[in-house]
């Protein structure tokens, strides 16, 4: 499995995440851009060593680095069972993954949060921390059923809801 801690490490160092930095950091790093979003003139996906990068979004935009897939198999006698199979295969990678992620360069500086990260989104099992103004997600998803179920890691900005403002200076007696 494709070990994207340097390239999460360089990616948190911008001050701004934009379509043209990231693009940058991924040709540095070896990735091969694919497909170019005329609208954006720059690659939106990219590929190295089985992996690929999808980036979504405009500035600040989000990457997600899709580090495990498996298709999901309509023909299978009991697709539940099966579909079962395919998310403790993935959530045993995760352990993998995450401790890539610690122990590699963006290590010391991931920070624990207690607010949920996920950004709306589902996932079957997910780390999430926070570097800098950043929020370094990884997981296991499966979008739909037409999906393959996926381990991802995922950067982008944090937005941090209204709700989770810190309101102890205002008295609400």
């Amino acid at each position: 499995m494709v070990d994207v801690s340097v390239e999460l490490g360089r990616l948190s160092d911008l001050d701004e995440l934009s379509g043209q930095a990231v693009e940058g950091v991924l040709g540095a790093a070896g990735w091969t851009g694919e497909r170019r979003n005329p609208a954006k003139a720059r690659a939106t996906t990219w590929r190295r060593d089985g992996a690929s990068a999808w980036v979504q979004g405009n500035a600040p935009v989000e990457v997600q680095f899709t580090l495990w897939h498996r298709g999901v198999e309509d023909e299978h006698a009991d697709p539940d069972t099966y579909l079962e199979e395919l998310y403790e295969a993935a959530v045993a990678e995760l352990p993998t993954v995450v401790s890539q992620l610690t122990s590699g360069v963006l290590g010391p500086r991931l920070q624990e949060s207690d607010r949920d990260l996920t950004d709306g989104e589902d996932y079957i099992d997910h780390r999430a921390w926070l570097v800098a103004d950043k929020v370094v997600l990884a997981g296991v998803k499966h979008s739909d059923t037409d999906a393959p179920v996926q381990n991802v890691v995922v950067l982008r900005q944090d937005t941090p809801d209204a709700d989770d403002e810190d309101y102890e200076d205002d008295d609400w007696s």
